[in-house]
């Protein structure tokens, strides 16, 4: 199995950037009682994704070994940037 490092490297380096960006926009906003339900809805959401994507993971390596460790990390890293920004998003539209 192959994977360009460079692409996995820009890919790790742009999502860092777009997380550290919508953290600081976020930390600018009003915070009041939404807020503190909001976060707690997205943390339980966080909790729930990282859970299937380590499961994911977990069997992924059993039944596939010749996955690399660093692309594992790095998709359960993933996993949990991601669901914050996209939690945060969603729970603010619906509540």
């Amino acid at each position: 199995m192959t994977i360009n490092l460079e692409i996995v490297r820009y890919v790790a380096f742009i999502s860092v950037i777009i997380y550290f960006c919508f953290e600081y926009f976020d930390n600018k906003r009003i915070k009041d009682e939404r807020e503190e339900f909001i976060k707690l809805k997205t943390f339980e959401f966080i909790h729930k994704v990282t859970l299937v994507s380590l499961s994911l993971l977990s069997f992924g390596l059993i039944f596939i070994p010749d996955i690399p460790g660093f692309l594992a990390i790095l998709i359960f890293v993933f996993s949990f940037m991601y669901a914050e920004i996209f939690g945060k998003l969603y729970f603010r539209t619906k509540y």
